[in-house]
């Protein structure tokens, strides 16, 4: 009887010795499945789709995604608007490479992109129709935690571009011109339109300035335009999707870059409207000059010309003259005189003279 109570006590010893040092549960092994990617986005530019993604950093036991534990990320594509289940594969994304993360780590965001070709007869076939996107992120056992968000691309065919585009400057701004536009006509629920767009040169993306009716030739005024600036335009083409409830645009391809240089050589308009009043404050006689304000956006202000007696112009103020009006207080009693008025702008362009206008200063007032 003793010796089986000791054996008893043995058994517990040891029994009771397995968990000595084990500071809390047994943890099982990852099964390295990423989380799925939430921010998935697609945008469109011709027959090409750009997808992008961030690559999960946790996995779905919350333990940290190790990049050598990554597969292939599959991309998935399926017709229509309804949300697949599945992925319907047409691409995949080799993991990015990098060194093990380790816990306590700053987190580092890792973006991941895939560019997908449409096929011409998706376009053909369901020009009115829409494409569901989704990825997928495997593990290094081929493993997943499923798709990620779901976003949907319209199939619609896009145009061609002009193949010729011209800029010209005028007074009135820069005229850009084009020819060799073809434009088929549009299926039901479609429209064909160009894009007028613009950027300084060499720098920053481009701004859409208008869209327009698609033409085999034509022009289009940009107003906006500033002075002395270096630009270039474009055109592009855009189809707009009305149909089944839904609205979407699709660019396509851009025509060749027109640049220009917008030089400043026109003067502003002629000054209209010039009245001359005599009139005296006590001994002192003056004459009030007023006229029609320029609404140039770039005006500097005005020049003051009189002659008398049918004698040289001479110029009155010597700093442009800020509003439309000027007293002239140099006058000689019993003297006729003849007045103008040009129009400045901030580059120094100056205007053809007003009509003249003319007063006289009595001998006695």
């Amino acid at each position: 009887m003793r010796d089986r109570l000791a054996i008893f006590l043995a058994l517990v010893g040891i029994l009771g010795c397995a968990a000595c040092g084990t500071p809390g549960a047994v943890q099982l092994p990852s099964l390295n499945l990423a989380r799925p990617a939430e921010d998935l986005t697609a945008s469109r530019k011709g027959n090409q789709v750009t997808l992008d993604w961030t690559l999960p950093s946790k996995n779905t036991d919350r333990t940290l995604v190790q990049l050598k534990h990554l597969s292939n990320t599959l991309v998935c594509r399926q017709l229509g608007t309804a949300l697949a289940n599945t992925c319907h594969q047409v691409g995949e994304v080799a993991p990015p490479k990098g060194p093990q993360r380790k816990k306590g780590e700053p987190e580092v965001k890792i973006r991941m992109t895939y560019t997908d070709t449409l096929p011409e007869v998706l376009e053909q076939e369901s020009p009115t129709g829409f494409a569901t996107y989704a990825v997928e992120i495997m593990n290094d056992r081929f493993r997943s935690a499923g798709l990620s968000n779901q976003v949907t691309v319209p199939l619609a065919p896009t145009i061609a571009p002009p193949t010729e585009v011209s800029a010209e400057v005028s007074a009135d701004g820069v005229t850009v011109s084009w020819s060799g536009g073809v434009a088929p006509a549009p299926s039901a629920g479609l429209t064909y339109r160009y894009r007028i767009e613009r950027r300084p040169a060499g720098s920053g993306g481009y701004i859409g300035l208008n869209d327009v009716d698609p033409a085999p030739e034509g022009s289009y005024l940009d107003p906006t335009s500033e002075w002395e600036q270096k630009y270039e335009y474009r055109i592009g083409t855009v189809t707009e999707v009305h149909a089944n409830g839904r609205e979407a645009t699709v660019e396509g391809d851009d025509s060749t870059a027109a640049e220009v240089y917008t030089k400043d050589i026109y003067p502003p308009a002629q000054p209209t409207g010039l009245q001359a009043v005599f009139s005296s404050v006590g001994q002192k006689p003056f004459v009030d000059l007023s006229w029609a304000p320029n609404l140039e956006a770039d005006m500097a202000g005005y020049n003051v010309f009189r002659r008398s007696n049918g004698g040289e112009w001479r110029k009155l103020n010597a700093e442009p003259v800020k509003v439309p009006s000027f007293r002239d207080e140099n006058v000689q009693l019993g003297t006729k005189y003849q007045y103008a008025v040009s129009a400045l702008d901030l580059r120094g362009n100056e205007s053809p003279r007003s009509a003249e206008t003319s007063e006289e200063v009595p001998n006695t007032h």
